[in-house]
């Protein structure tokens, strides 16, 4: 994994802002969502412990691969990005488990949801029905497009 830090450094790459702040916002809504107190507060917390170590390991894992998709879309192909692979098989291998994990992800969010229902407080949930969806879009977007780099990487380069 230095590889990819070094690499990162030397393409200059920069992680994908929007998924970044995406999950920035989501950390600040939970730590609001737990200061509420109630019913709102008991359910946050559950999805706070569910989320933060998925985004944590996203951010390590996830994040780095699609770093490289603005030079892939020009491409910009350099032997360096093979570095990635590693990342890419990991993920791979752990794909069965995370969607597990994405199904207890989103028990939690839905409870949030409810909650925030019967509190009727509008904020937070619309705040999780966002954060549901942000989780939809992992499952059915930034996953496969995390698959569909390393298909190419291995086409282009490792042939």
């Amino acid at each position: 994994m230095g590889s990819v830090l070094k690499w990162n450094a030397k393409l200059k790459l920069t992680m994908p802002k929007a998924l970044r702040s995406g999950h920035d916002e989501a950390r600040a809504e939970l730590v609001r969502a737990m200061m509420e107190g109630g019913p709102i507060a008991i359910a946050a917390r559950q999805v706070t412990q569910l989320c933060l170590p998925h985004f944590a390991d996203e951010e390590k894992t996830v994040f780095p691969v699609l770093a490289l998709l603005p030079y892939l879309e020009q491409g910009s192909l350099r032997p360096e990005m093979m570095d990635v692979m590693p990342l890419i098989v990991d993920f791979r291998a752990k794909r069965a488990a995370l969607d597990d994990h994405h199904r207890s992800i989103l028990a939690a969010i839905d409870a949030l949801l409810r909650a925030a229902h019967k509190e009727k407080n509008r904020e937070f949930a619309e705040f999780a029905h966002n954060l549901r969806v942000h989780e939809q879009i992992e499952e059915e977007v930034i996953y496969p497009t995390v698959i569909l780099i390393g298909k190419y990487l291995r086409e282009k380069l490792a042939g």
